[in-house]
């Protein structure tokens, strides 16, 4: 058990029989007869809901040890996401729930941080941005070389604008969570 006021961003909780990890955590003390109160945002495991939270500083929560391991990611298929552990190369069936919101981002043997709880995979840490590289995009137009974008259609098959100075078979960051651009790769 946990105290409120004690909760880190990242940590797990058991609410309700729900796992919930914490995005945010902030202390707001109160005034007078009020007490203070921890502002705390969630996220469900399962469902990948949101859920904003208020609890009294010294209430007792369930805080949960998760056990990481890095995997490598096979291939997908109907029923589900494959990957491999590179030390015992021992394959196992990860939930589509887990890996659909990054599905246009993976790529073979890509190595991710995968938690388990009781030997259940529960959560998958997948990279802020991923570099990916620019397989079409028309020529720039030189005198709107830093304020206009133009689109670019990239590796994993997607499109996202870039700007003029990008060319064919550059690398580029793009964020997973926005899918947008973000710099150039220095080769």
């Amino acid at each position: 058990m946990i105290r409120a006021s004690d909760l880190k961003t990242g940590m797990i909780l058991q609410l309700e029989r729900n796992l919930y990890r914490v995005l945010t955590s902030e202390y707001h003390m109160g005034g007078a007869k009020m007490g203070g109160l921890v502002h705390v945002k969630l996220k469900d495991l399962r469902s990948g809901l949101f859920l904003d939270r208020k609890f009294k500083p010294d209430e007792r929560l369930g805080n949960v040890e998760v056990d990481r391991k890095t995997l490598e990611f096979l291939y997908k298929d109907a029923d589900g996401y494959y990957m491999m552990d590179p030390e015992s190369y021992e394959q196992m069936q990860l939930d589509r729930s887990l890996l659909e919101a990054f599905d246009p981002f993976l790529q073979p043997n890509m190595r991710l941080s995968v938690e388990f709880l009781e030997g259940e995979p529960v959560n998958v840490l997948f990279p802020e941005w991923v570099e990916l590289e620019v397989i079409s995009t028309p020529p720039s137009l030189s005198s709107l070389q830093d304020e206009v974008y133009k689109p670019a259609t990239l590796s994993n098959g997607m499109e996202i604008q870039v700007p003029q100075f990008i060319k064919v078979k550059d690398i580029v960051k793009v964020s997973v969570a926005s899918k947008k651009y973000m710099e150039r790769v220095k080769k």
